[in-house]
């Protein structure tokens, strides 16, 4: 057998589709979905990314990413989902790089946090099949596949359950829960089915003394609710698509 040392070795990266949501218009709610990006020496727009340290999981290397390239330290836990194995030989200018590209989620209050001279957000707008780019501008490498594919699956996902890949802090009322579900769907929904459709996966939120609680933005109370524990609710679950209204 070969010692594996004549064998020239690639480099192993992770890249990350971070998508988040921000405000559109403040004065209804609305809001809008977003991916993050870097800007290189040249100016071309990246997905922040990293290669893996020999000995390193793909959750280190991430935790170093957000650390180093970011400056941003997760005070929860990171949540990952792999999106694809990216192994094009030609993919990298730089060499032989394979990358696993990951999804993750920040919250619109963790990105306030971070430095706009180290990142940016991009605006995911339009139809995320095979082969369509969702953002604006294209990214180096192979990072508008990332992030179109990223799209897709949280799409189908958003169908179906409420807001699973945590774009929103709860407790939160059914018109917040819609607007981030709009965000990642880039349509308008139909407020009284959509509601039908989420309340079976969520739980009325309670005070320390088991009282109901309401929204305090002032305006008009609404009730606030938390989505089931993972146990209690099936993934799959739900009737999809959610109907659409017509377009604002």
């Amino acid at each position: 057998m070969s010692d594996l040392g004549d064998y020239p070795r690639p480099h192993l990266a992770v890249d990350l589709v971070i998508l988040t949501t921000g405000a559109l218009r403040p004065e209804d709610d609305r809001v809008s979905l977003g991916v993050l990006v870097q800007r290189r020496a040249d100016g071309r727009a990246v997905l922040p990314g990293r290669f893996v340290r020999e000995r390193h999981t793909v959750l280190e290397t991430v935790r170093e990413l957000l650390a180093e390239k970011l400056d941003f330290r997760p005070r929860r836990d990171v949540h990952l989902e792999m999106i694809d194995l990216y192994d094009a030989p030609e993919r990298d200018e730089r060499g032989w790089v394979v990358s696993v590209g990951h999804l993750t989620t920040l919250l619109p209050d963790d990105v306030e946090r971070l430095s706009p001279d180290l990142v940016e957000v991009l605006p995911i707008t339009g139809n995320a099949a095979r082969g369509r780019r969702v953002t604006r501008e294209s990214l180096a490498h192979d990072h508008d596949a990332m992030v179109t594919t990223a799209v897709r699956r949280a799409r189908r996902r958003y169908e179906r359950s409420p807001d699973p890949l945590r774009l929103a802090r709860a407790p939160y009322t059914l018109s917040q829960l819609r607007h981030v579900h709009e965000a990642v769907l880039g349509e308008p929904l139909k407020r009284d089915t959509f509601n039908r459709r989420m309340q079976p996966f969520l739980t009325a939120a309670t005070g320390p003394r088991g009282d109901l609680l309401v929204s305090d933005t002032g305006g008009r109370p609404a009730q606030l609710f938390r989505p089931t524990t993972a146990r209690d609710r099936d993934p799959e679950a739900g009737p999809f698509p959610l109907p659409r209204t017509a377009s604002r």
